[in-house]
């Protein structure tokens, strides 16, 4: 059973995770005998979780003695370019919505319209996309009928760029649980 610690409240909101072994960067290190890092392969690059992980290659994830170490400068880019590229497919096929850099909460919002945002959240594993409703609308019944339309198609969108991008998504399945992982064989 997954974990979804990140999730939304209203009736026209929802979210797809990314799993972070998809961001998360390790470098391969030197270690002496006693298992400190002593130096860096610098230009060997980095590799991701994912990466490291179809290859078999053990990781230090938790702290063990492998070979390859976190990176913490490549995940930070990473994360950035992870929203950059969501972003800007999301502003491509929707002109709705406008860049905005603020928080809510635990939330990154990174895009508005006039009725939703759509945020970023660090989850304990996962980057979660989620598409809120705005705070400050009206809440008139021309608002709720239009957030009843749409919500279903930036939500889809938001999946399919995550698996576009990454070859996945991962649905909410409720507190504490993801749900289904959906890749490209399941929107073909």
């Amino acid at each position: 059973m997954g974990r979804g610690n990140v999730c939304t409240h209203n009736e026209c909101e929802g979210l797809y995770y990314l799993d972070k072994d998809y961001i998360d960067a390790y470098i391969n290190v030197t270690r002496c005998n006693c298992g400190h890092i002593t130096g860096r392969e610098d230009d060997a690059g980095y590799k991701t979780a994912k990466e490291l992980s179809i290859a078999g290659i053990d990781y230090d994830f938790d702290g063990s003695n492998a070979d390859w170490a976190y990176d913490e400068h490549s995940s930070s880019n990473n994360w950035r370019e992870m929203i950059s590229i969501v972003t800007d497919a999301l502003l491509k096929r929707f002109k709705s919505f406008n860049r905005t850099d603020r928080w809510r909460n635990d939330k990154h919002i990174v895009l508005e319209s006039e009725l939703f945002e759509i945020a970023v959240a660090d989850g304990e594993w996962c980057a979660a996309w989620c598409l809120l409703e705005r705070e400050d609308v009206d809440g008139t019944d021309r608002s709720r009928t239009f957030m009843r339309k749409h919500f279903k198609s930036y939500l889809e969108a938001i999946k399919l760029i995550l698996i576009n991008g990454w070859g996945e998504a991962i649905g909410y399945g409720g507190a504490w649980t993801s749900g289904k992982r959906y890749t490209h064989e399941d929107v073909a």
